[in-house]
């Protein structure tokens, strides 16, 4: 099996070291792969306070970043990015310190030039455009943080093989702390797509861990999952859809303490991670009730999406989706998908962050999803007692209302 994980949020070191290290028909495979994730996703690729510049120019010879942070080039401050090999990239990283809009341009042999990738563009009162980007606040949310005077769930991890796929992949379970504290207990479940980078960049163990130590959320076995081909197995793949139901789940139903009911069970994933995570809860309603997606690429199934919400019936769902604001191919088909939801009356969380396409912008709101889809429900107020006596379960002393 393949140590190398693909992943949600491309990043420019990763795709670096590939380009990098590919030769001959390779390289040509990957700088096909790169091209069409920089026209999907756009540019620069941002990863915190990171900014990666990008340029394809095969036949250039000679290419300059020019901007806001460099007073425009003045006094030859323009800086030379710097040539991937034979691949025909150019690029360079700047780091910022703080949360910023800059505006900026490419001088490619000596011809001004918008980035061809970006897709932000404004006028500059010169007769002209400018590409720009924004990067948001980089404070990490506490949640993320480990804390010490808490208790702590446990991480197991096994390889689990697929006779429908023929494949073989790393499935990590978080078990909460209060996992062994009743043996009569059976717990909620949450199948993550993604799962290693989950556990890695989103720091979902210490989320879980928080988030459950405070009451924000019951204890939840959840069960993240790596993909093997991810383009594949994640573009609204029946094959896949059967792994993870008639194997997988039931493979986890015997090993855990897992409740049996679709109430209870919740499904979530980022990118194409997220579109096979509704498309899943929309083909089996049976088994799942509990979807999130974040930057979920609904566009490239999104009449097939709309159809299944329609023609669904008898099932109620919960979903929660965030996508950045920075992110303009994702958005419309969110806004069409969020439509036929509220029209189906279920409830649903949708937020436009100020992030993009990236483990910063979706770690930051991981609290935002756990808490919304295992939101206890509201308990029903008793009924009022006769006037002049109180009833007999009741306390002396006037009850707190729950807000």
């Amino acid at each position: 099996m393949s140590t190398t994980r693909e992943e949600a949020a491309p990043t420019f070191p990763t795709w670096k070291a590939r380009l990098e290290a590919a030769e001959g028909s390779q390289l040509n495979e990957e700088v096909s792969r790169f091209l069409q994730i920089l026209k999907t996703l756009g540019t620069p690729m941002i990863e915190g306070p990171q900014v990666s510049f990008i340029y394809y120019g095969p036949q250039s010879k000679h290419v300059e970043l020019t901007g806001e942070f460099n007073q425009w080039g003045r006094d030859g401050q323009a800086i030379a990015m710097i040539p991937l090999g034979p691949s025909g990239f150019f690029f360079h990283t700047l780091q910022l310190s703080e949360p910023a809009r800059l505006e900026y341009k490419f001088i490619v042999d000596g011809e001004w030039q918008l980035d061809p990738f970006c897709p932000n563009r404004v006028d500059n009162g010169l007769s002209d455009s400018n590409s720009y980007f924004i990067v948001g606040d980089f404070h990490e949310p506490p949640e993320l943080q480990w804390v010490s005077e808490i208790r702590h769930g446990r991480v197991e991890q096994f390889e689990f093989s697929s006779k429908r796929l023929g494949n073989t992949r790393r499935v990590y379970v978080y078990v909460p702390a209060a996992y062994d504290d009743n043996q009569a207990r059976r717990f909620g479940s949450l199948y993550v797509h993604d799962g290693g980078e989950y556990l890695e960049r989103a720091k979902m163990a210490n989320v879980l861990d928080n988030l459950i130590a405070n009451g924000k959320i019951p204890g939840l076995v959840t069960v993240m999952v790596d993909p093997v081909n991810r383009m594949e197995e994640y573009w609204a793949n029946d094959r896949y859809l059967e792994f993870l139901c008639h194997e997988l789940l039931p493979e986890i139903e015997e090993r855990y303490r897992i409740q049996a009911d679709r109430k209870a069970r919740g499904v979530m994933g980022a990118s194409l991670g997220g579109l096979i995570s509704v498309y899943t809860a929309l083909a089996r309603p049976d088994l799942f009730s509990l979807v999130a997606g974040q930057s979920s690429a609904l566009m490239i199934e999104e009449q097939k999406l709309g159809a299944m919400v329609q023609s669904t019936r008898g099932a109620s769902f919960r979903f929660y989706f965030d996508v950045g604001k920075y992110e303009p191919h994702f958005i419309p088909a969110h806004e069409g998908l969020i439509g036929l939801l509220k029209k189906k009356r279920w409830p649903t969380l949708y937020q436009e962050l100020p992030g993009g396409h990236n483990w910063t912008s979706w770690r930051a709101h991981l609290k935002d999803l756990l808490v919304f889809l295992w939101k206890a429900p509201r308990r029903r107020r008793a009924a009022a007692a006769p006037r002049g006596r109180l009833p007999a379960t009741s306390p002396r002393r006037p009850r707190r209302r729950s807000r």
